[in-house]
């Protein structure tokens, strides 16, 4: 059995995947429901569009500030710089992004994983979720997509092996399921309610128990939930927006609002707008949403 020991606070760290928050909700309400003298914690730590690199930009806000005993990191979508597969032709300019992307990963890996070692948190890796290049869908696929985030999968069972770190195989769970059900979005890469669900039980089958069948997620959540959306969307804004972490709080905000001002541009206008419109709202009151979820997570077990 690999549960979470009493009183355990775990960070989970990872891309847009983990800033959704479904499936660490679902991970949530089980050991409330279920192992609630346990008084487990969660926070998250998901960023839309991150990567290692957005990990350690945030890592003693997202990681230190929160005390974790735990760290469980899914991290390598992003880092994959998969895009070369349709932005560059074949060839050597490719083959050598995609190399340098695969050799930065892997050391940064390492990297993130001694951090967390030296601030005495246990580490549990899991391997990125596939790409779903087979299915039916109106978003042309990546070729050789599904290949590539394998590797990054392989990587990771690799050193979780070789390191003596616990790994749940998110990978090699969720590419079976989806030959029987779709759990993937139709974007190839974000798994839909019901793969969130699948993530769940994936984790929690790791950690030796059963989650039962698919339901809703409690509606006690929803106030954590969405303190919670609110914050990794500053994030996910920061990171994508803004993009400049040397910044002051008021040039950040400043930033934010030229932005908004510009009307935005390219593939992922709407959402940068949405981000930038939301970040304005909540930047200034993050101490106090940061407070709010942490509240709301002590009130489970009060």
């Amino acid at each position: 059995m690999n549960l979470f020991p009493h009183n355990a606070r775990v960070c989970f760290l990872g891309d847009s995947i983990t800033h959704n928050n479904e499936y660490v909700s679902r991970i949530c309400a089980y050991y409330h429901d279920n192992l609630y003298d346990r008084k487990v914690k969660f926070f998250n730590g998901g960023t839309s569009g991150g990567s290692i690199n957005t990990i350690f930009a945030n890592f003693d806000t997202d990681v230190v500030a929160h005390k974790p005993t735990h760290a469980v990191i899914m991290i390598g979508i992003n880092d994959s710089w998969r895009t070369a597969l349709s932005d560059l032709p074949r060839g050597i300019e490719r083959y050598e992004r995609l190399k340098t992307a695969y050799e930065n990963y892997k050391r940064n890996v390492h990297k993130l994983c001694t951090m967390l070692k030296e601030n005495g948190i246990e580490i549990i890796l899991c391997t990125p979720t596939p790409y779903d290049e087979y299915q039916q869908s109106e978003t042309p696929a990546l070729k050789g997509g599904f290949a590539l985030l394998a590797e990054y999968a392989c990587f990771i069972r690799k050193y979780a092996s070789e390191n003596g770190i616990a790994l749940c195989d998110y990978h090699e769970y969720i590419s079976k399921i989806s030959q029987i059900e779709s759990v993937i979005n139709g974007d190839r890469v974000h798994p839909n309610p019901l793969g969130h669900y699948h993530m769940a039980k994936c984790f929690l089958a790791f950690q030796g128990v059963e989650i039962g069948d698919y339901a809703p997620i409690p509606s006690y959540l929803d106030g954590w939930k969405e303190v919670v959306l609110k914050l990794r969307n500053i994030r996910a804004a920061e990171h994508m927006v803004i993009s400049d972490y040397s910044l002051s709080t008021n040039e950040r905000i400043e930033k934010a609002k030229a932005y908004l001002e510009s009307g935005g541009s390219g593939e992922h206008r709407d959402y940068f707008l949405l981000l930038a419109k939301q970040y304005l709202e909540n930047k200034p009151v993050q101490d106090e949403l940061e407070a709010k979820a942490n509240a709301l997570m002590d009130e489970l077990y009060n």
